[in-house]
């Protein structure tokens, strides 16, 4: 019976070392996945339980990695309490120092813990102690750390994912592209001895991504999540990926789980507002916005995409009083963050707001600064000819087509000949009336375009024959004759008397005069056959016309003169 109870005493003990091993684990795992928050308060817990070396020293790294330095320099202590002699102690004692500003002496005090280590053949001491060297300056000897620390155990792949870590951290620094080489060839090693390493795998992905080698850092993503489905930092790196590669969709699934797990940065934020606004998750992304503005009302990146995400949201009057915040903060020496796109949200919602003029001045500034924006031209002669604007909108029109290479809708022709059928209009009995024939050909050019474009539409030559009758206006050559005549065919065809009834009088009365002109014509040479073709031709559409309008003046006195 006593063997038995000192045998169930030992298991407890046993199970509660082993619990609180895992619980060590979990929390630098988290640590690992930069989760500083869960880990420390996994550390934390633990300390209630029970005084750890591993606890105190980790949870003081946390805090030095979050600047806070009073709590860091505490829980070292507190490790050097337990076990003066620990390797860890001195890497404390190490890090104080260079918080403290003496990198000096940080670097004694690691040859001193180094020495330790070594003699405990502690793998994981080293490695802290090769990163605590680089922090305090130590550009080489961090490197021969690690290399010792992979003698005493070869086949931990830990110094060499600490190295990667190490050389992308002086890459990212330095924007020298040769040590994400050397990263690189540290986290192969760490793969070579472990090959699903989770970290070492997104890692690799990472610098995958910077050099554009997007099918080796998506093939080595997916070996993460064989094994960890819900490994953050792969989670983030396959949403950064994804968000590369124009895959919109996926990048919010996966940087989308990354936010709902992990304790995300501002960067992170923004980075995800931006996937949810490219992916069209308007509502989504202006949630997010909304959370950061009533920390920050002032934030301009937040006021930008709120701007952006109210227009699409058909929100103006919020997207407009963000835009005007945004621009406000963003005037004088941050002038030149402004983008194009931010010129043309504000003028989309000015225009919303009827603030034509002022839309038109910030489209016009989008275009300026980004030629790609080619749609934008077709706004801004609308805007132009809402204001009466032609000539301007006209000229827009045109650089539209000459931008497009002629690859643009019938719809854009049709709208410049209307503009340009306006100019001629208000040319006439002025000085520039001298120009209305040219006006005339130019609008004539742009409906033949349509009609070539839009051959089954009456649209382009009902208005192509109202240009061409324009230039003929006493209808002595019936030029507009067949363009009427087909546009008829059509619009008869259609069988709408009341919806096209007015467009179908236009025609019927161009066609009756036309032929009256001819009766009128043949009436003086004697042409007896002709004389009554003509006549015959001219009643019947004035007749027409009577059908759709019995009390049309003119039809009537059409008619009167053919009896």
């Amino acid at each position: 019976m006593k063997i038995f109870k000192i045998l169930t005493l030992f298991m407890g003990l046993l199970a509660g070392i082993t619990a609180t091993a895992q619980q060590v684990n979990t929390a630098l795992r988290l640590l690992e996945m930069e989760q500083y928050n869960h880990a420390k308060q996994l550390f934390i817990h633990n300390l209630n339980a029970a005084q750890g070396v591993m606890d105190w020293y980790y949870l003081g790294k946390i805090y030095a990695i979050q600047q806070n330095a009073d709590s860091a320099r505490y829980c070292f202590a507190k490790v050097s309490e337990l076990d003066s002699k620990n390797p860890l102690a001195m890497v404390g004692q190490a890090m104080v120092e260079n918080m403290g500003g003496n990198q000096a002496q940080a670097q004694l005090t690691l040859e001193k813990s180094q020495r330790a280590a070594i003699s405990y053949r502690d793998v994981n001491a080293m490695t802290e102690i090769a990163t605590a060297r680089y922090f305090a300056g130590d550009t080489l000897k961090w490197q021969i750390t690690l290399e010792l620390a992979s003698e005493i155990d070869k086949k931990n792949p830990r110094p060499y994912i600490v190295g990667g870590n190490l050389y992308t951290m002086m890459g990212e620094k330095s924007g020298k592209s040769h040590f994400f080489g050397l990263a690189s060839g540290r986290y192969h090693q760490a793969l070579y001895l472990q090959p699903d390493n989770a970290e070492a795998l997104t890692q690799l992905a990472a610098i995958d991504i910077r050099i554009l080698n997007y099918d080796d850092a998506e093939a080595m993503l997916r070996k993460v999540f064989k094994t960890d489905s819900l490994y953050l930092p792969a989670l983030k790196n396959t949403g950064e990926l994804m968000y590369t590669l124009g895959r919109y969709r996926a990048a919010s699934e996966f940087y989308g789980k990354y936010m709902q797990l992990a304790e995300y940065t501002d960067k992170d934020l923004v980075r995800y507002v931006n996937i949810l606004f490219l992916n069209k998750q308007y509502a989504l992304a202006s949630g997010y916005i909304n959370k950061v503005l009533i920390a920050n009302p002032s934030n301009p990146v937040m006021l930008r995409l709120k701007g952006y995400t109210a227009y699409e949201l058909n929100q103006n009057k919020e997207g407009l009083d963000a835009m005007q915040k945004f621009f406000a903060l963003r005037a004088g020496t941050d002038a030149g963050k402004l983008l194009a796109s931010d010129y043309e949200y504000y003028g989309k919602l000015l225009a919303r707001s009827g603030n034509d003029s002022l839309a038109v001045v910030n489209l016009v500034k989008s275009f300026e600064m980004d030629a790609e924006k080619t749609s934008l031209l077709e706004d801004i002669a609308k805007l132009l000819e809402k204001l009466k604007r032609y000539p301007e909108a006209i000229s827009y029109y045109e650089k539209l087509v000459e931008a497009k290479n002629d690859n643009v809708p019938s719809i854009i022709y049709f709208s410049m000949g209307k503009d340009i059928l306006l100019i001629a209009d208000r040319a006439k009995g002025t000085s520039d009336s001298l120009l209305r024939p040219a006006y005339l050909q130019k609008a004539v050019a742009a409906f033949g375009k349509v009609v070539d474009m839009s051959p089954s539409s009456y649209l382009g030559y009902q208005w192509r024959a109202r240009a061409l009758a324009a230039l003929d206006p006493e209808t002595t050559q019936g030029s507009a004759r067949s363009d009427y005549e087909k546009a008829l065919e059509m619009l008869e065809l259609k069988n709408e008397p009341k919806k096209y009834g007015s467009d179908l009088i236009e025609a019927y009365r161009y066609l009756g005069y036309f032929h009256y002109l001819q009766y009128d014509a043949v009436k003086k040479n004697g042409d007896a056959e002709a004389r009554e073709k003509a006549k015959n031709e001219s009643l019947s559409y004035w007749q027409k016309v009577l059908l759709l309008d019995p009390n049309n003046d003119i039809a009537k006195q059409a008619i009167a003169a053919l009896k």
